[in-house]
């Protein structure tokens, strides 16, 4: 079934509900027409305006509605008993509703076994793991706890930070803003450029910091890991989430250690 409306004083934008009759539970169409009825507004230009509005928490870093390019994936998704809503012009379908664990899925799961798709998705987790605690870990072990470190790797550490003037969490939080602020520039970078400047700059920048005694080698190969644990999520507005949440992380790691990461992951959590 498909029900169309149009939402926008100005530019009446067609907007689209598509499911599955004998599937789809009838009390979920029911609240999107409710939520959708109720938006007021002078025009849509992308399903990113109608996500905003009837999504239910306005302030959570995590995205709860999903959004995909892909028409196999919005066929899986209206198979599954979940409704999609299309936008005149815009490229993206929303998908409602979404769980969590629906931002670590990819179109290839579907055709997978079970046991190869579970596998991938596990490693996707620990990706997770690396993203939004690996760099709180480093600072928080280095700064509260270094007797939970192996002493060949401490004796490491202290090495690596006998010419850095600052504690760890300054030293982290320089090293991650300076590795946003350089994946943010490869993004606006033309295609052809994008890639060889990202790795030149990574290089070119991670080499000179240590030799300048900005930071710890050890630091950088930490960094490193998050960065990479964050581009492993397929969807892209979740990895901005867990993005954002690491800076918070770190800062209560430097403040109250092992404590602060608990306090960071309960917050998270609930």
């Amino acid at each position: 079934r498909v029900k169309v409306r149009k939402i926008g004083r100005v530019t009446k934008t067609k907007i689209a509900l598509c499911f599955l009759e004998n599937i789809v539970n009838p009390k979920l169409i029911e609240e999107i027409d409710r939520r959708m009825s109720a938006i007021d507004i002078d025009g849509v230009l992308d399903s990113g305006a109608v996500e905003q509005f009837i999504e239910d928490h306005h302030t959570s870093p995590f995205p709860q509605i999903q959004n995909t390019e892909r028409p196999d994936k919005t066929v899986a998704a209206l198979l599954e008993g979940r409704a999609a809503i299309f936008v005149d012009g815009s490229p993206f379908a929303l998908i409602v509703p979404a769980m969590f664990n629906q931002f670590y899925q990819t179109v290839e799961d579907y055709t997978e076994r079970f046991v190869i798709g579970s596998l991938v998705r596990l490693i996707r987790l620990l990706a997770i793991v690396f993203a939004l605690t690996l760099s709180a870990l480093y600072v928080a072990l280095t700064s509260f706890n270094p007797e939970l470190i192996p002493t060949d790797f401490a004796v490491a550490v202290a090495g690596g930070r006998s010419g850095v003037p600052y504690p760890p969490v300054i030293e982290v939080l320089m090293i991650e803003t300076v590795m946003e602020v350089l994946r943010e520039a490869t993004i606006r970078m033309p295609q052809q450029v994008g890639g060889a400047i990202s790795i030149v700059g990574v290089l070119v920048i991670g080499n000179a910091a240590v030799a300048a005694g900005l930071a710890n080698p050890i630091t950088i190969v930490i960094v490193a890991l998050t960065t990479i644990g964050s581009f492993a999520t397929p969807a892209y507005n979740m990895a901005i989430a867990f993005r954002m949440l690491r800076f918070p992380m770190i800062i209560l790691a430097g403040l109250f250690g092992l404590y602060g990461i608990m306090i960071g992951i309960i917050f998270i959590v609930n």
